[in-house]
């Protein structure tokens, strides 16, 4: 299982409602996971880090000016994005009963994320006047995109909404009797099962083959340590019609 190196993570489970909290406990967990494609993101956000940094290495060996510091910015806008969209963790808190399986998740991105959106745009204005200061004829005109970058980011960090749909509470209940078959991934760490699923009619309206969508699927990620005992207990609830298969789980390209 992938992890990232973010040592804080936001406590939700306080705000965990179990829908069956009376149903006998089975087995309960939590884990934290990459919860997407991190060989996709790498090379989504490659060529933002690479050629900046390329731009850079070439003019400060040759002179510091408005295009070292530009890719400079841009490399750092790229790091940052990576990190926060390709190695961000999810907590998911498994809770399991004789009939039920409860999931709630949230995502595990430290205050201090936020913190630097706010402040991120000061770095852009050292970076501007630094720019200025190497070269008194600059431009305005050079300096209006990332000027607005940095006022896009500092509205971001300080969007209160923008905070809450990312730290927000997410609670998923199925039944394992309903279960239409199951993956085991040791590579991922993972078990992803599948329930029949039926589109509302309002957005099966909308879709041109809403049969593709008649399964939904949660993944049950586990450490190495909690392995042996999520497969057995997987193992036990499955219905009778539904065995455990081995295979490599395919992540969506933009999960």
């Amino acid at each position: 299982m992938r992890r990232t190196g973010w040592r804080k993570t936001p406590d939700l489970s306080g705000r965990m409602e179990w829908q069956y909290a009376n149903d006998p406990l089975a087995m309960t967990w939590t884990v934290k996971a990459i919860d997407r494609s991190v060989a996709y993101w790498t090379a989504h956000f490659s060529p933002f880090v690479i050629i900046p940094l390329m731009i850079f290495i070439g003019t400060f060996f040759y002179g510091v000016n408005l295009f070292t510091w530009l890719a400079l910015f841009w490399m750092a806008v790229g790091i940052f994005l990576y990190v926060k969209i390709g190695l961000e963790r999810t907590v998911f808190v498994y809770r399991a009963t004789n009939e039920h399986l409860e999931v709630c998740q949230w995502q595990d991105i430290p205050d201090l994320v936020f913190t630097f959106l706010r402040v991120f745009p000061f770095i852009i204005v050292g970076i501007i006047l630094m720019s200025v200061i190497s070269n008194p004829g600059l431009s305005i005109a050079a300096l209006v995109g990332p000027a607005l970058v940095g006022i896009l980011i500092a509205s971001m960090g300080a969007d209160s909404n923008y905070k809450k749909i990312y730290k927000d509470l997410e609670h998923n209940a199925y039944r394992w009797d309903e279960v239409a078959d199951a993956l085991l991934d040791t590579h991922h760490g993972l078990i992803h099962l599948r329930w029949p699923y039926e589109l509302p009619p309002d957005v099966a309206a909308q879709v041109d083959n809403p049969e593709q969508y008649n399964r939904q699927g949660s993944p049950l990620y586990f450490r190495k340590d909690q392995e042996s005992r999520v497969i057995e207990l997987v193992s036990s609830k499955l219905p009778m019609s539904v065995s455990l298969e081995n295979g490599r789980y395919e992540y969506d390209f933009s999960s």
